[in-house]
């Protein structure tokens, strides 16, 4: 695996404000137990940078886990910031993602050296990564979004962007949100995909670990024919 584009930047939110909608995981010690699990899976699947970015002045890992890490070949960028609680309590936590996503292309340093990077939910890790990152390199694909086959959707837990890309149409996406409006994340960014993006099927992201909206595993089932033909948007 060419370990060149293998930067996954997490999103996470461990200590969250109480009340915000939909959001049932609100003990931070599971919401960081969870959180880190995702993050051991994504160094031992051979990732060479992650960015760990959260919106409430947290820091998930402490120093002999980053040192651990280091030790693995995996170089480790953690970032905080606080975030707008009364923005996220009244918008929901898909647009406090959208913020977060925003202040870490503007402030990681290791996104500063690349062009692209996967996204993906805190407590959430791709357990056939090594299968998604050889397609898109073999197919140079510059952005690649999965839809959720159980709406008409994006699932916008994991995927793939350049940076330009985000800047210039993910990031307002993800303004418009308004969960208590039932304008998700999972809608903004299905409207940006259709308008910019090519439809297509591609082999299936194989997402586990835990939905902090549900505080429950997330459906982990194999699909048969849609394991190497799921519809997604995709521009090369």
């Amino acid at each position: 695996m060419d370990k060149t584009n293998s930067l996954v930047l997490i999103t996470t939110a461990t200590n969250p404000p109480e009340g915000v909608f939909v959001l049932e995981m609100t003990n931070v010690a599971t919401r960081k137990i969870t959180a880190k699990a995702g993050v051991f899976f994504w160094a031992a699947s051979g990732v060479s940078k992650i960015v760990i970015a959260d919106a409430t002045g947290q820091t998930l890992l402490d120093q002999s886990e980053v040192l651990a890490l280091k030790q693995m070949g995996v170089e480790v960028e953690q970032i905080h910031y606080l975030q707008d609680n009364d923005s996220v309590l009244s918008k929901g936590k898909g647009y406090g993602e959208g913020a977060l996503i925003k202040f870490a292309i503007q402030n990681s340093a290791l996104l500063k050296q690349a062009d692209s990077f996967f996204k993906c939910t805190g407590k959430v890790y791709c357990r056939n990564f090594p299968e998604i990152l050889h397609m898109i390199e073999q197919n140079n694909i510059q952005n690649i979004i999965w839809r959720d086959v159980f709406g008409n959707v994006a699932d916008t837990r994991f995927f793939y962007s350049s940076k330009e890309f985000g800047e210039n149409f993910l990031i307002p996406a993800y303004e418009n949100i308004d969960d208590r409006n039932g304008i998700c994340s999972e809608h903004c960014v299905w409207k940006i995909a259709n308008e910019h993006l090519t439809q297509g099927t591609s082999i299936r992201p194989l997402l586990s670990g835990f939905s902090g909206s549900l505080n429950q595993p997330y459906f982990d089932k194999g699909m048969g024919f849609l394991d190497e033909n799921f519809p997604c948007w995709v521009s090369q």
